[in-house]
């Protein structure tokens, strides 16, 4: 072939009208077409399936490889039905959509990822209208659900916290009869302020005598729904056992000798409001199993009544025996103390909370003060004196015991008093105290000032030991001994010396 035939021979290959020349550039632009949609396809944020309408899977992006942890040659040719049976993910919108015809969407969780992904589902109909694709976007929602949950909780402590400062104030602001500084009495208030608010139908208050289980009865009734309501109080230990069906039912005329005209019992007084049964456990038998009764169905006969009533009262209890050890025993009705003790509530004895009996005493020195117009003070010495006696008594004995100083001493301070009653003595009230006399702040630190340079004389051999021992100066050590006449033992000798007049 020459030279000019092979020129004529490209020249007609690469005439633009040819048909070879329109197919070579159809390819081409098809080609550049696919890499843009391949492009496109793979660098998408949100994962992308593509299944045929038999539920073959065609196509998977790379975001989705990344978002499953898959292969593509794991999933392509496979059934959908297939991908969730390898646990790849734990439902399938491409199913869905076969089965619904319609577009779903759901959050859905990637096996091997742990993560969440709400992916939506869409139809491709041909002309038929038939399902020819199905097309499936995956959006990761892993942090976003990781956040909502963390709103949730943060919305949880912002409310509980809400909660317990409205109780906090409730317990500051609306009630100043009961002294609650340590954490014992404020858990005990906290949950009756619970109680309180559900309008709990029975709260049992257990305590020893004297901790304030009224006050406490008074405090569910003032918090409660039935706030506006009367509050009557019966101490079962007081009413005789022929009276107390009577005082607690009421009766009809004519029910026994003697009654003329029909009355109210106290359980009818108490509508609306809250009932205080208190000493329950000194309950007579015969009543116990009526007031069973009552509480179960919630309604009485009043003596010699023939129509029920019904109990519209909250009905609060409290005994300082262990009625647990008296149902077991058998000498209170089992089956009332159950009923009894749905919702418990026990006062700590005074001795268990040493917070609130100093903020006690001082609420009830600062009322005798004002009761008898006097301006009596507790003192360092007062307080160590308190601190030191159990109470076995509680609040009412810490009361009379104040009473009673307040009256008899002479000066404006207790310690005598309270020293001879209690009949203690802290060790470091000094001369002035162990003399029964009234000292004051700067004697009461001189006192124990003294007795620790004793001590630390005793256990020293020089003043720089004592001032090493003290964690003071050499020279404070040294002008102090001089002041209290204190002086470093002789060798050989266990006991510090004392100068002449100081003894």
């Amino acid at each position: 072939m020459t030279r000019s035939s092979r020129t004529r021979d490209r020249g007609v290959a690469a005439e633009p009208g040819s048909a070879d020349a329109s197919s070579v550039h159809e390819l081409a632009a098809c080609r550049a077409e696919m890499r843009r949609l391949r492009a496109a396809f793979d660098s998408a944020s949100d994962g992308i399936w593509i299944t045929a309408g038999d539920g073959t899977v065609l196509d998977v992006n790379k975001t989705s490889l990344a978002l499953n942890r898959i292969r593509a040659e794991e999933v392509l040719g496979l059934d959908v039905r297939a991908i969730v049976e390898l646990g790849i993910v734990d439902r399938s919108a491409s199913i869905e959509v076969l089965q619904h015809r319609r577009q779903v969407g759901f959050v859905q969780q990637a096996g091997r990822t742990g993560r969440h992904l709400f992916v939506t589902g869409i139809p491709v109909f041909d002309e038929t209208g038939e399902i020819s694709l199905v097309v499936v976007h995956e959006r990761d929602v892993t942090d976003l659900r990781n956040m909502r949950d963390t709103m949730e909780e943060t919305r949880r402590a912002f409310r509980k916290a809400e909660e317990e400062l409205t109780e906090l104030k409730l317990l500051e602001l609306a009630d100043r009869d009961i002294v609650a500084e340590s954490k014992e009495m404020r858990q005990v208030l906290s949950t009756c302020l619970k109680l309180a608010r559900l309008d709990a139908p029975e709260v049992l208050i257990l305590g020893e005598s004297g901790t304030g289980k009224g006050l406490l009865a008074k405090f569910l009734h003032r918090h409660g729904p039935r706030a506006e309501g009367p509050f009557i109080q019966v101490n079962c230990a007081a009413l005789p056992p022929a009276l107390f069906e009577a005082e607690l039912f009421g009766y009809e005329r004519g029910a026994f000798s003697g009654a003329q005209e029909a009355r109210a019992g106290l359980l009818e007084l108490a509508r609306g409001g809250t009932f205080f049964l208190d000493e329950v456990g000194d309950m007579p038998q015969e009543v116990q199993a009526k007031l069973l009764k009552c509480l179960d169905e919630r309604e009485y006969y009043p003596l010699g009544g023939r129509e029920p009533r019904s109990v519209d009262c909250a009905i609060v209890t409290a005994t300082n025996r262990d009625l647990e050890r008296e149902a077991a025993g058998r000498r209170f009705r089992q089956d009332l103390y159950y009923r009894l003790s749905t919702y418990v509530v026990r006062i700590p004895p005074l001795r268990e909370r040493p917070e609130d009996m100093l903020a006690l005493a001082q609420r009830e020195l600062d009322r005798l003060n004002g009761e008898f117009r006097t301006s009596k003070r507790l003192t360092p010495v007062s307080m160590s004196l308190l601190q030191a006696h159990p109470f076995p008594g509680n609040v009412r004995e810490l009361s009379n015991l104040l009473k009673k100083a307040v009256v008899i001493a002479e000066g404006d301070q207790l310690d005598a008093v309270l020293a001879e009653t209690l009949g203690t003595r802290p060790s470091f009230a000094g001369a002035a105290g162990a003399a029964g006399g009234e000292a004051g702040l700067e004697e009461e630190l001189a006192a124990v000032e003294r007795e620790l340079l004793l001590k630390a004389a005793a256990r020293c051999r020089t003043t720089r030991q004592m001032a090493e021992y003290l964690g003071v100066s050499q020279p404070t050590v040294v002008r102090k001994m001089a002041r209290h006449g204190v002086r470093l033992p002789e060798r050989g000798k266990g006991r510090p010396g004392v100068r002449v007049g100081q003894e």
